[in-house]
């Protein structure tokens, strides 16, 4: 899958924001030779299963990649013939994506996703691993809704704030927004992470559809030891798609909800 896409060799690497968090986390994640491994398992069961949902729900064939990072994701999407934008505030982030760009149209924007406004719309927005990193995910939203073409989906990924270990505030357990401002758009500081109700309600009030909504990446997976790197991969999902309705102490197992959303017509 990620054959095609140019590799940037540490040769390449300008900067110390470069090294650690666009070309660092390919190494760590999308080029790692151990797919078993847990952080990498986890990577991939997000990655394709974005893929596959802009490939089942994209009303047409324009993106825009929220917050894209490295830009793995646009970027394979590009290949497969979408048009793809890739927003992001850091401009680090936008000049290794293109450093990786071989195929397909991919343009890059530098933008706060707040204030970003295309005038033609886009099909499918992409908005992964971000809502954890704002202040007011309800701008956010807005700012989705408004970029979206009527019919349109936006596909969000975040950190489940239900999952058993996690040690996070949920979105309607904080109660001083206002502290989070200076923290928030770093790339590496999670604010507070939603359950799936909250969530839902968000979307819903944000003036979109909830179309699809599911909890990935068991911990009764991630968390085996030992064994996981003798088993065969398709092995490992098998058994991932079959723990995820596992609860864990009173809590659930998984780590990660996708949420497919419509913007209505």
């Amino acid at each position: 899958m990620i054959d095609s896409m140019k590799r940037v060799f540490e040769g390449e690497v300008e900067s110390d924001f470069e090294r650690q968090y666009c070309w660092g986390d390919d190494q760590r994640y999308l080029y790692h030779p151990n797919r078993r491994k847990a952080s990498v398992f986890g990577y991939f069961l997000r990655l394709e299963e974005v893929l596959r949902l802009v490939q089942t729900y994209s009303p047409g064939r324009r993106i825009a990649d929220f917050a894209c990072a490295q830009g793995n994701f646009g970027l394979l999407l590009a290949e497969q013939d979408y048009e793809v934008t890739a927003v992001d505030i850091h401009p680090e982030f936008l000049k290794y994506a293109e450093k990786k760009h071989t195929q397909g149209v991919y343009h890059v924007q530098q933008a706060n996703l707040m204030e970003f406004r295309d005038s033609k719309g886009f099909d499918c927005i992409l908005a992964g691993e971000v809502i954890e990193h704002v202040a007011f995910p309800k701008d956010l939203l807005s700012s989705v809704v408004a970029n979206l073409k009527p019919g349109g989906v936006c596909i969000l990924t975040t950190p489940n704030g239900a999952d058993y270990c996690s040690t996070l505030p949920t979105y309607e357990q904080v109660t001083n927004i206002e502290e989070l401002i200076p923290r928030q758009f770093h790339w590496g500081d999670h604010l507070f992470l939603y359950t799936e109700n909250e969530l839902r309600k968000l979307i819903e009030e944000a003036g979109m559809q909830v179309v699809y909504l599911e909890k990935y990446n068991s911990a009764y997976i991630s968390q085996l030891k030992g064994i996981r790197y003798l088993l065969p991969l398709r092995l490992l999902k098998w058994l991932e798609r079959k723990t995820r309705k596992w609860g864990k102490n009173g809590k659930d197992s998984t780590n990660l909800l996708i949420v497919v959303a419509r913007k209505s017509l």
